[in-house]
């Protein structure tokens, strides 16, 4: 599949092409399925339309505007505008693979690398399939976020994931030959924890450019207090100092390594690794390397460090408000919700009494959100992060750094949330901008990245450089006439003036002032500590340097010599599949295993998957086939469907469901569709008949409230509608709350176009569409049938214990255990009465886990009784309760 790429190097980005090659497998079974179903002439044509209507569509989609250009392999995509970032990567690619295959890490080709405008996580991804592919973020990253120090951050974010690349590469034995079967998803140096890879990725990168990387606070807390044992170092706690513990400790850890044993050991633990059989083992290889394992070898490292006995304790705190007094991490905001989410270091409360912060999405897009007690919303502006007073935040366009200024942020004025919002672009030549503050006259103070160096800027309507020094300033404060901020400039961070006065002589460091206040670092985390103001010199304008002129930036970085070499994006340079990914389910009732792929290009917008499992309670294959183009999907699937209820109906079928979806495309949570089913009984399959259906589905999520809803429109004059409501409520204590309802009118048909209560899952992958199938725990799946039913549940999670351990370099880290507790309730019936009506009770355990080094997980067992039930019933109990994995 990957020699593929060739011949479709030069095609135009043409819709109808894309339609030829990726529909063409989807129309051949629908035909086959036709045929099985001795359908109609008359039918016939439907389907021809509905192909011809598709492709009239997206042969006038509009082309993309991003652009590839391709040396040796590296395919470099990237949006107009940034041709000459493009150009630096792409010449940066052979050298980095040559030293990293000097290194023993050969990069193996194609190579898909994406400057990615979306991304706003400072991070580079380096995925193995569906292709191999490098993600780099088009946004710089912020202050003290990884890479901040670097000149040119793209070359490091390059640099790291063509390190990991070569890492995951790195495989023989058995794992070498199952990869010649499966594909690029096998490989054991996929499973190491992240001071492996990206400790490794480090060293070479310090290698390769002849330098040590700044990380001057990171240095700094590796220096405070006592060392974390290393389960903490390998996995991802909520306990100080977070989850960067692997780069605080693991990279001078790995540095360590190399210094006192060499390279070539490290390479050869990475060879050993990807021969083995069993991935989660690591301390087998370190044996045979260095005669220790991990833990040991870990405990020598511990003693040569210089470590300083600090008497002051701390929290994990990652940023805090001064009054009234709030402050955050990773696992929540005290006081306030219990939430796992990565959130920035500024924030700021608004006059509503709601707390301003910046979170990434699912997408890795920074967002802000505004939080009070248990309640959160998100703002939809996309690409925003480090709120502060005044209403002012960073954002921007491109590549580009912008102040965005909106009163929203602060205020729950409906006027004002009509009002457009500011942009002031960033000082020329500066790559970041970081956490803003605003002062009572309309000042805005931030720190500023450029080549590498962070200053403070002032903006008055006039840009000013307030500081212009090696060091680093950052977290600016402007109060009562002061501008205060950190800097390194004595060896360590210290809170300073604008005129360079030290304020703060802390041992250890002293950064983010707020107020009369700082953070203090201590052996634990940070304290707060009270801010001696008195003499502190006040902000005077006509001592700032001379006002820097604004320059208009145009969107771009400036012509290259690639002008001319660059061509059209076309989605079949990416979107073949490398890999066949084994496929498996449990629950109480079910065991499938199976096979799957997906392909997709490196925009997203194409993409399709293909699947086939064996289920072992049926004995019987299902298989799926579907593609997306842009905002439309068309997806076959093969699938046994049976259930019996208690009360002796049900349906035992073969199904044969085709379907053609669209969402609009400033409106992706509403779906509208054609469906299409061929069915017959498994024991007579030639019995069968065909059915016809359109959709129309909405859904939407937010962080406590999840909706869907659905109608169903019949061709044997039948519609249903249904659909589920969850809300979420609780800081510590959680409470989930959920109803679910459908009503069918017109025809019934069991199986059909008729509801379910009963169990704890829901139908499955191969339905491809909403269930019909409520939940009602207590009583077995499907236990009851009718045109109508609904059920709800209220659910109340218990924190028991918040466990935050691990053993050694063991790959399972114990997060939190849970007790839910519930009580279900349910009905189906045609004219539902009270004395139809089901309850269920029961309780889980939930344990939070953290398995391989970073795939975080939660293992569900549990009990549920039958306390309520008709005349007719005999639901026994209990019904055990369990789940792992998720369901298809």
């Amino acid at each position: 599949m990957r020699g593929a790429n060739l011949p479709f190097r030069d095609l135009p980005n043409s819709a109808l092409t894309v339609l030829l090659f990726l529909f063409l497998p989807l129309h051949w079974f629908a035909m086959l399925s036709f045929h099985h179903a001795k359908v109609s002439r008359r039918n016939m044509p439907l389907l021809t339309r509905t192909i011809a209507l598709i492709a009239l569509l997206l042969l006038y989609r509009p082309a993309l505007a991003l652009e590839v250009i391709e040396k040796d392999h590296f395919f470099i995509y990237f949006p107009k505008g940034h041709e000459r970032l493009a150009s630096e990567l792409l010449s940066e690619c052979g050298p980095a693979s040559a030293y990293l295959a000097e290194q023993g890490l050969p990069i193996k080709k194609p190579l898909h690398i994406v400057v990615d405008d979306r991304l706003d996580r400072p991070k580079a991804r380096a995925t193995m399939y569906p292709h191999r592919e490098i993600r780099i973020p088009l946004r710089a990253p912020g202050i003290l976020e990884d890479g901040s120090f670097e000149p040119h951050p793209w070359r490091f974010f390059l640099f790291m994931g063509l390190s990991a690349q070569g890492i995951y590469s790195l495989r023989s034995g058995i794992p070498g030959a199952v990869h010649n079967l499966f594909g690029e998803i096998i490989s054991p140096n996929l499973i190491l924890p992240d001071w492996g890879i990206e400790g490794i990725g480090f060293l070479l990168f310090e290698k390769f450019n002849h330098k040590r990387v700044s990380t001057p606070l990171a240095d700094t807390i590796l220096k405070t207090g006592p060392f974390p044992d290393i389960d903490k170092v390998s996995n991802h706690p909520e306990v100080w100092p977070g989850r960067f513990s692997h780069r605080i400790y693991g990279r001078p850890f790995i540095r360590w390594l190399d210094r006192r044993y060499g390279w070539q050991k490290l390479h050869t633990v990475l060879t050993l690794h990807g021969a083995g059989i069993v991935p989660f083992e690591i301390d087998l290889e370190a044996e045979a390397v260095y005669g220790k394992n991990w833990s040991q070898l870990w405990g020598e490292f511990r003693m040569e460090m210089e470590e300083r006995a600090v008497n002051t304790h701390g929290q994990p705190i990652t940023g805090y408000w001064h009054d009234p007094f709030i402050f955050w991490n990773d696992a929540g905001v005290y006081p306030g919700k219990l939430s796992n989410v990565h959130r920035g270091r500024y924030g700021v409360v608004g006059p509503q009494g709601r707390l301003w912060l910046s979170a990434y999405d699912t997408n890795d897009i920074s967002r802000l959100k505004s939080q009070r007690g248990d309640s959160v919303d998100t703002a939809k502006y996309e690409h925003a992060w480090d709120p502060g007073p005044g209403g002012v935040a960073v954002t921007r366009r491109g590549g580009i750094p912008f102040l965005l200024i909106y009163p929203e942020y602060c205020s729950g004025d409906r006027k004002e949330k009509r009002l457009e919002p500011k942009l002031v672009v960033a000082p020329p030549g500066t790559i970041q901008l970081s956490g803003p503050v605003m002062d009572e006259f309309g000042r805005i103070a931030v720190s500023g990245n450029i080549d590498g160096n962070w200053d403070i800027w002032l903006f008055d309507g006039s840009w000013h450089r307030i500081t212009n020094a090696p060091s680093i300033e950052m977290d600016p404060w402007l109060s009562k006439g002061k501008l205060l901020f950190a800097s390194n400039r004595s060896g360590r961070f210290q809170i300073h003036t604008h005129t360079m006065q030290q304020l703060t002589f802390d041992h250890t460091a002293a950064i983010l002032p707020r107020g009369d206040r700082y953070l203090l670092l201590g052996s634990t985390g940070w304290r707060m500590a009270d801010l001696n103001l008195e003499n502190a010199a006040p902000l005077d304008m006509r001592t700032l340097l001379e006002p820097v002129r604004e320059k208009p930036t145009g969107g771009s970085d400036g012509e290259t010599d690639i002008a001319g070499k660059s061509r059209p994006y076309s989605p079949f340079g990416s979107i073949w599949p490398n890999y066949i990914s084994p496929d498996i389910f449990i629950d109480e009732e079910s065991f499938q295993v199976g096979l799957a792929t997906t392909g997709r290009d490196v925009t997203g917008r194409y993409a399709w998957d293909a699947g086939v499992r064996y289920s072992t309670d049926d004995a019987l294959f299902s298989w799926r086939l579907g593609t997306k183009l842009n905002n439309w999907h068309l997806r076959t699937s093969h699938y046994p469907f049976s259930y019996t209820t208690l009360l002796g109906t049900g349906v035992n079928e073969i199904r044969q469901d085709s379907k053609l979806g669209w969402s609009p495309a400033k409106f992706k949570a509403l779906e509208f569709s054609a469906n299409w089913r061929h069915y017959a009984p498994r024991n007579h399959r030639s019995q069968s008949d065909n059915e016809w259906w359109g959709s129309i589905s909405h859904r939407y999520a937010s962080t406590q409230l999840r909706t869907s809803l659905t109608l169903d429109l019949f061709t044997e004059e039948s519609q249903s509608l249904y659909g589920e409501i969850v809300y979420r409520f609780g800081e510590r204590i959680n409470t989930v709350m959920t109803l679910q309802a459908g009503k069918t009118w017109g025809d019934i048909k069991e199986g059909h176009n008729t509801f379910r209560i009963g169990g704890n899952t829901g139908e499955g992958f191969f339905t491809q569409r909403p269930t019909r199938l409520f939940f009602l725990r207590g009583f077995d799946n499907n236990a009851l049938e009718a045109e109508q039913a609904a059920s709800g549940g209220l659910e109340i999670f218990w924190p028991l214990f918040r466990l935050q351990t691990g053993y050694k370099t063991l790959p399972l880290f114990l997060h939190n255990i849970h007790l839910g507790t519930f009580a279900d309730a349910g009905i189906a019936d045609d004219r539902p009465a009270s004395e139809d009506l089901l309850v269920g009770a029961g309780f889980e355990l939930i344990m939070g886990m953290e398995i391989a080094w970073g795939i975080m997980a939660r293992f569900r067992v549990g009990l549920a009784w039958p306390l309520m039930q008709p005349d007719g019933l005999d639901q026994d109990g209990p019904v055990f309760l369990i789940q792992i994995g998720r369901p298809l």
